[in-house]
């Protein structure tokens, strides 16, 4: 964690809840005007329930929101346990914990390296808040999203990376599916991220810092390929989930 970050534990209410793909929601909390929570993109809240007497434990969730918006904070999960199930049924209005932040996967304006992004399914949520952060600030860093997911419905942010692609010079992203059918009408890369996909989006290595965030698995399979063509270890931040 940076030094000199406050840890802040508070009871914040549930601004919007979207469904962002058939499998995914994302739940925005108010930040009141007295509140001030500092964190850098990137990083992570521990979430929990209020006066709950069945599930008392936290969950770790990135923040996608970027830290210059001051009205809330956002995370996004999908559906896998107790824990998000009970989120899943919640409403707006209601109350959720949040303590933090923690983290040492993060963001800081004083980087001025090209970034690579590279995230599998729910991975995108840091990685989104490090780009909403870019765009907000106006930042002269070379961004390339390499994000893959199982089909298309399952794209988080579809519309907003679009947005931000047609805003933003300097952004641009690529997707690849997983599990392609004829009923997708898919015409981007299908396929697992691989070294070609890796290689056609890294500009320039030398100069290039990637985060990654996804499963055990996929970290580790994606840091492999990135040092088989160059890419120091210091290069390269991970946020593995799981």
């Amino acid at each position: 964690m940076p030094q000199n970050q406050q840890i802040q534990e508070r009871i914040l209410k549930i601004l919007k809840i979207t469904d962002e793909t058939p499998l995914v929601k994302s739940f925005r909390v108010e930040l009141p005007k007295e509140v001030n929570i500092n964190f850098y993109p990137g990083q992570f809240f521990m979430v929990s329930f209020v006066d709950d007497s069945e599930i008392r434990t936290a969950r770790a969730y990135s923040i996608a929101s970027s830290p210059l918006n001051k009205n809330y904070l956002e995370i996004a999960l999908n559906k896998v346990g107790p824990f998000t199930t009970k989120l899943f049924g919640m409403k707006e209005g209601d109350l959720l914990k949040f303590k933090g932040p923690y983290g040492k996967f993060y963001f800081s304006e004083e980087i001025k390296n090209n970034l690579v992004l590279i995230a599998g399914g729910t991975g995108i949520t840091p990685l989104m808040g490090i780009m909403r952060y870019c765009n907000d600030a106006n930042l002269s860093n070379r961004i390339k999203l390499i994000y893959s997911v199982k089909t298309p419905h399952d794209i988080i942010y579809r519309d907003e990376l679009k947005k931000i692609k047609n805003e933003n010079k300097n952004f641009n992203y690529v997707v690849t599916i997983t599990r392609s059918n004829a009923e997708h009408s898919w015409k981007g890369k299908i396929g697992r991220i691989n070294l070609d996909l890796l290689k056609e989006n890294m500009e320039d290595v030398k100069n290039s810092l990637c985060y990654l965030c996804g499963s055990k698995e996929f970290v580790h399979s994606i840091i492999e390929m990135l040092e088989s063509f160059g890419i120091k270890k210091e290069q390269i931040k991970t946020d593995i989930w799981g």
